[in-house]
């Protein structure tokens, strides 16, 4: 009995399924821990989604921003973007079963040894808090109103955490750390949207939201994807798996327990 958690896939079905040979998964055994971005920026979003669909018995997953764009864009909230490559999804025969099984997808996961987000945990939110507004949107996901509910849930405000902040704000606040969430303003840890480079040439007016001290309730390895530019990292708190596969990089597993890394390297499309 395995564990594993896979960085953001985004439509690389074939990096996927090399990547589930390498490791050797058995459905029946093993458990795999995806970092949500299932979709988008690949050419192979709908296989993606039917394998994990087919699998989802041994699969546990959170939604990252461009699964929840994919929500916004089958509610018809959203407008097309011009490098979107969801539209085999929204025109698929199974689109409207893919499409439930994400909105019954949480933002936030968490079990004995880690916290699991797509994009982090902000360090000033307190873990009953965290999975409280997480339950929250859930619900609304689920509710007969979604397409109402995502229509609330975009835009960049607020990006300042406050539980002076009504509900729907709090829940938004939750939706933006929890799946587009990078760098953090020093003055007030508020979130920036704007800088997505490497550290290494970061201002000195922003700092990565894991270099701030947690809440003490935070007290597992949160393990998170989201960030290309940082690539595979790792410290006493954190593991990032983001290692840009989609880019021409790599697509990483973790194993939990053991700690090995696995990658299997971007196959380049004809």
């Amino acid at each position: 009995m395995a564990q594993y958690a896979i960085g953001d896939i985004q439509g690389c079905y074939k990096e996927l399924i090399n990547l589930i040979h390498k490791i050797e998964f058995n459905k029946n055994t093993d458990t795999l821990y995806l970092v949500g971005d299932l979709v988008n920026r690949g050419s192979e979003s709908l296989e993606v989604l039917r394998w994990i669909y087919q699998h989802q018995d041994s699969i546990v997953t959170v939604l990252g921003n461009h699964d929840f764009y994919l929500l916004g864009r089958y509610a018809g909230v959203l407008e097309p973007d011009s490098q979107e490559t969801i539209g085999e999804v929204i025109n698929s025969a199974d689109a409207s079963k893919l499409i439930d099984y994400l909105r019954s997808r949480p933002f936030v996961y968490q079990n004995e040894q880690f916290i699991m987000t797509h994009a982090g945990v902000h360090p000033l939110m307190d873990i009953n808090t965290l999975m409280e507004l997480n339950n929250y949107a859930m619900r609304y996901l689920l509710s007969n109103n979604y397409k109402h509910f995502i229509s609330l849930m975009f835009g960049n405000k607020p990006n300042i955490w406050s539980s002076d902040l009504d509900l729907e704000k709090q829940i938004k606040f939750l939706i933006n750390s929890s799946t587009r969430m990078r760098f953090l303003n020093r003055s007030d840890l508020s979130l920036d949207y704007k800088f997505k480079g490497e550290i290494d040439n970061l201002s000195n007016k922003l700092i990565p939201w894991f270099k701030v001290q947690f809440n003490p309730s935070i007290n597992k390895r949160i393990i998170f994807g989201h960030w290309a530019a940082l690539g595979l990292y790792q410290d006493e708190n954190v593991s990032a798996l983001d290692s840009g596969c989609v880019w021409g990089r790599y697509l990483t597993a973790l194993n939990i327990d053991s700690g090995e890394i696995i990658q299997v390297k971007y196959n380049k499309r004809k």
